[in-house]
């Protein structure tokens, strides 16, 4: 008789190992949720702390100045993770209403009451797990309206929608422009605009108000670029008014005007048209660096006056038209040439402005010292504009007797020049001797901005 052989079979190491996988994997899936869960419970466990933390130092702060308080943002780390804690405000009206800052010009029917604290911390690799939250009403420790008397909210926003503008100075007084005006000066002026870019100013007296805004330092721009844009709103008893705007730290455009020429005399009062997606800011003067709020679109610079062709809904076309300085609006020539997108295209990512004119030689006498162009009829091709221009050179003489040429800069379209001793003498028409892409007509020239493609 055979005895059987001692041990396991190959089948039967593989199929033990197998299970045993099977029973390790297990095991360690089990092992790494546990860890997983555990680590989430530790972070929420330390995020509700922060929670808890971020309302305490708020309670403190809003005993000191419950209307100066701003939103803000902390990320502290805490066992080697790092964690958001995001605080937003907003105020709650008489009415029940609430909003962060803001309020019409002519007046709501409420005022402020309460505080609404909202906190949100969060942290990464939380996934889809909900964040931390916790919420608190904060009340004045004194009144801070009063039936009698109004409040005044100013509300200053960024213009490229990166939130509020913090450190602004806003200067609330009595319209001037009002007849009998009950508005009486502030005895206090409100704070800087916090980071949420809101300041207010409470027991206000009824009346009519201006509202001033003033940059903390250097240049500051609103969409209009005004440098201290200013708005009125009308306080009544009882009731929140209020001031929006957009106001930004203003970009510094570097500007070169002429910049295809050289040795060219500029006008001292040209208008530059800077065109944006909120119309278009005419700015007089060749200073070398110009100041503009910092449009998310950027600007097309057309030197001198611009301004579109639209037709109305009544069919009646802009009686202030100018397209002469724009070379798109010039039609295409008979040689082929065109007018191209004027550059440069200026932006906070963009900061020179290499200016392309039109260029004149004339031939003046040495002692002439003023001149003057003119816009005069449309020819050559120019598409016109309705609005007169009229541009000085001012020079020194360089002599008593003879002649010298001198080359204008001058926007594109159709000029008459001349040109005299001093203010009080006879204007002369001068000749063009040198000409720069231009066509001489009858008492003029077209300065030509098209060219070949």
């Amino acid at each position: 008789m055979q005895s059987s052989d001692e041990g396991f079979t190959l089948i039967e190491v593989i199929v033990a190992i197998t299970v045993f996988g099977i029973i390790i994997a297990g095991a360690l899936v089990g092992v790494v949720s546990v860890m997983r869960i555990t680590s989430d419970n530790s972070a929420r466990a330390q995020a509700v702390n922060l929670a808890a933390g971020a309302i305490d130092t708020a309670r403190i702060e809003a005993q000191n100045n419950i209307t100066g308080m701003s939103g803000s943002t902390d990320q502290p780390t805490v066992d080697g993770r790092q964690y958001t804690v995001k605080r937003t405000l907003d105020w709650q009206y008489t009415d029940g209403t609430t909003n962060r800052c803001s309020a019409t010009a002519s007046g709501t029917t409420a005022q402020l009451l309460f505080l609404n604290v909202h906190i949100k911390v969060t942290w990464p690799g939380m996934g889809s797990a909900a964040p931390v939250t916790q919420e608190t009403v904060f009340s004045p420790s004194t009144k801070i309206n009063d039936p009698t008397l109004g409040t005044i909210l100013v509300q200053v926003q960024s213009i490229t929608g990166s939130g509020g503008v913090g450190g602004v100075n806003a200067t609330i007084a009595p319209s001037t422009s009002v007849a009998s005006n009950t508005a009486r000066a502030l005895s206090t002026q409100p704070d800087v605009t916090n980071q949420d870019g809101c300041t207010v100013a409470i027991k206000v007296t009824p009346g009519t108000y201006t509202v001033t805004l003033g940059p903390p330092s250097g240049q500051y721009r609103d969409q209009e670029q005004a440098a201290t844009p200013s708005k009125t709103v009308v306080v009544k008893a009882g009731q929140s008014s209020g001031a929006s705007f957009n106001y930004d730290p203003a970009i510094a455009v570097s500007m070169n005007y002429a910049s295809n020429g050289s040795g060219t005399l500029l006008p001292t009062n040209l208008v530059t048209s800077f065109v944006s997606t909120y119309g278009t800011y005419k700015a007089t003067g060749t200073t070398s660096t110009q100041y503009l709020s910092p449009i998310s679109s950027g600007y097309v610079v057309y030197p001198g006056v611009y301004d579109s062709n639209v037709t109305n809904a009544d069919t009646t076309t802009n009686p202030n038209s100018c397209l002469s300085t724009d070379p798109t609006m010039w039609p295409k020539a008979s040689d082929g040439r065109i007018g191209k997108t004027p550059t440069p295209s200026v932006s906070k990512d963009q900061l020179a402005a290499n200016v392309s004119m039109g260029l004149v030689t004339v031939t003046i006498n040495k002692y002439d010292t003023i001149l003057t162009a003119k816009t005069a009829t449309a020819a050559g091709g120019d598409p016109g504009c309705k609005v007169t221009q009229s541009y000085s050179f001012a020079r020194t003489s360089t002599g008593t007797s003879g002649t010298t040429d001198v080359t204008l800069a001058l926007p594109y379209g159709t000029w008459s020049v001349t040109s005299q001793k001093t203010s009080t003498s006879t204007p002369v028409n001068v000749t063009a001797k040198g000409l720069l892409g231009v066509i001489l007509n009858s008492g003029s020239v077209t300065l030509d901005p098209r060219v070949t493609p």
